[in-house]
């Protein structure tokens, strides 16, 4: 007969070889569970949309248990409607400007090499020899990294078109289980609860809603600076005369995922455009993007920050330097709001573990109020 303590022992162990079995298993199908990922945080996007239609269903749809169902129909619909707004709105304009610009590239190719022929006589008619032999030499490690990062890819993209099978098997499949994890919704976090340990249950629920709460904030934040940016960059464009301004307004807005050094980026391609159509406009485009830039800086940021992250600037700059080098795009994308996720669920477990702690709730309200938590051993 085991003690209780070696009982519980052997619990932790079980619970431990659980969660090691199930980490194993999604790193070495990582590739395969990449459409299940997505459709996860499709549905993390769209369950606010649901819950919302939900609510809004005659009384008579619920008794017949159909409201839940129709309210994923309707947002099916809308999310259809609006790919297909985009499609046919937006994708014959960037169509048409990319083909103007493959039409005009030998020519802005002709001015590119211009200025390089140029900056090349001055390099050497001006740096000293023993600077052209440091240059030259960093050149040249640059160089053998690029075509390292060449070779990189070349395995990614032999790796990509192997696992294209699996991969289109799971787009082909996402709909639908999209669909069943949005109806039984309810379900689905009552089964996850209930798997857990009864005394474990009330803090992975707190611990959730903190995450819940960085998450959708931030989610929202960007989508909003994502949609200020490009817009006011297009129309800023527009005004100017810069041409391919619809894509260089999306990719203005792209690269405003990246906190703070993201329109720097997107202002960069911009500029380059500009400079090489015209240069006389090259600096009024540099002026339109500083000038969105301080809006944004001003009006939006902080009131986003302030509501999602609260993460000081040079933080969030470090941040984005560790996430490239874990996981490169993608890790700067997810370093900020995984960074905020990690400062709430560490302050609510500390408080969780004082030698007087707090009950679930109450560490809870505590970081979410924004209240000082005096750290200590």
């Amino acid at each position: 007969m085991l003690s209780k303590v070696t009982a519980r022992h052997l619990r932790i162990l079980l619970w431990l070889a659980l969660i090691l079995l199930v980490g194993v298993v999604i790193w070495v199908s990582r590739s395969v569970l990449l459409p299940f990922f997505l459709g996860l945080v499709l549905a993390y996007l769209l369950l606010p949309l649901v819950n919302w239609l939900d609510r809004r269903m005659p009384a008579r749809l619920h008794d017949w248990h159909a409201a839940r169902l129709l309210a994923i129909l309707l947002t099916y619909l809308l999310l259809i409607a609006f790919f297909a707004g985009i499609v046919a709105f937006f994708v014959p304009l960037l169509v048409d400007q990319i083909a103007i610009l493959i039409d005009r590239w030998p020519e802005l190719a002709g001015r590119v090499g211009d200025w390089g022929t140029r900056g090349w006589d001055w390099y050497l008619e001006n740096i000293p020899g023993d600077w052209r032999e440091a240059v030259e030499t960093g050149l040249r490690g640059l160089a053998d990294e690029v075509v390292t990062t060449l070779r990189n890819a070349v395995v990614a993209a032999t790796r990509t078109v192997f696992g294209t099978i699996s991969f289109t098997l799971g787009l082909i499949v996402i709909p639908f289980w999209l669909f069943y994890i949005l109806l039984d919704e309810s379900q689905v976090k009552t089964g996850v609860i209930r798997a857990l340990p009864v005394q474990l249950r009330d803090d992975v629920l707190c611990m959730a809603r903190l995450v819940d709460d960085v998450l959708s904030a931030y989610i929202r934040g960007q989508l909003l600076l994502v949609l200020f940016v490009g817009g006011m960059a297009t129309i800023s464009l527009l005004i100017i005369g810069v041409p391919f301004a619809l894509v260089l307004g999306v990719i203005a807005g792209m690269f405003e995922v990246l906190p703070y050094v993201g329109p720097i980026l997107g202002a960069i391609p911009a500029v380059l455009v500009a400079l090489l159509w015209d240069p006389a406009s090259a600096l009024w485009v540099a002026l339109a993007f500083f000038a969105i830039q301080q809006v944004e800086n001003l009006l939006l940021v902080p009131r986003i920050a302030g509501r999602s992250v609260k993460l000081h600037p040079a933080l969030v700059m470090v941040v984005l330097v560790i996430g490239n080098e874990v996981a490169g795009f993608w890790g700067m994308l997810v370093a900020v709001p995984v960074t905020a996720m990690i400062r709430d669920v560490f302050k609510y477990l500390y408080l969780r573990l004082l030698d007087e702690p707090l009950a679930p709730e109450e560490a809870m309200a505590s970081i979410r109020t924004g209240q000082e938590v005096q750290l200590g051993v």
